[in-house]
């Protein structure tokens, strides 16, 4: 089932991603070789919870920390570890943030210190870019398709893929709820749902500079690569539906 807000519940979500659209701000500039991703991810922590919020990863099962983190070749859900971020890594922060009953969910994805391949930060630029492009199809009497299609064919002109196993989802009381929002296209685009007004999605561009294929690594349970292990990207915005077309709550 498809949630519709109303909108006093949208601008709950509005102050939700407000704190996670902070929490983002507060850790980027401490993205720095020599940090550990656990030490980011208790920085974030400490910004959602003295915002009077919850982070929401936390409240799922299973799931003991603040943050996902992903560097290089991780594509989703990495566990936060002592590793220490090297020159040149990409690293992408996936976050989420539970306040007075609603969920937002946001996603960036950043390089690391000033010596870096450009092909990489070629990559994410078109990243960023698919992600605007994507959020302006979020209007009233699109459908889900026209976001996916958006975002597929962005980044497959761009010569990269989509990941397919993974999509973006609604949020709002949950953090993940109806319907889901792929970075490709399934059939027709008129057989996917429509968007409406009251409906909030968590769009997100989720890409890898080589294959799509992505598996498990390690035992923990959570942390996705991509199969081929090139590089991956992620970049995210909790949007609401509104009759002026979407407005991004994350950012």
């Amino acid at each position: 089932m498809i949630n519709i807000y109303s909108p006093v519940e949208i601008d709950l979500v509005r102050q939700s991603g407000q704190i996670t659209a902070n929490a983002l701000k507060v850790v980027l500039p401490r993205v720095a070789p020599g940090i550990s991703t656990l030490e980011l991810d208790n920085l974030i922590e400490k910004t959602i919870t003295d915002a009077g919020a919850k982070p929401s990863f936390k409240m799922e099962k299973g799931y003991s920390w603040t943050t996902c983190m992903c560097v290089n070749d991780c594509v989703v859900h990495a566990v936060p570890t002592k590793y220490k971020l090297q020159e040149g890594d990409r690293l992408g922060i996936d976050l989420g943030s539970f306040y007075k009953g609603f969920h937002s969910d946001a996603s960036w994805t950043v390089l690391v210190g000033e010596k870096y391949d450009p092909a990489v930060k070629k990559f994410l630029g078109v990243g960023e870019k698919t992600l605007a492009l994507a959020i302006k199809q979020c209007i009233p009497g699109n459908h889900i398709g026209h976001i996916s299609k958006t975002i597929q064919n962005n980044v497959e002109t761009a010569g990269y893929s989509c990941v397919k196993q993974l999509v973006g989802h609604g949020v709002g009381k949950m953090l993940h709820e109806d319907p889901e929002v792929p970075c490709f296209l399934r059939g027709k685009i008129e057989n996917t749902p429509e968007i409406k007004v009251g409906m909030v999605l968590a769009v997100e561009v989720i890409y890898n500079m080589g294959k799509s294929e992505v598996v498990y690594q390690g035992d923990d349970g959570w942390t996705i690569v991509t199969r081929d292990g090139s590089v991956s990207g992620l970049f995210e915005h909790t949007v609401a539906i509104t009759q002026k077309g979407p407005e991004i709550l994350t950012k």
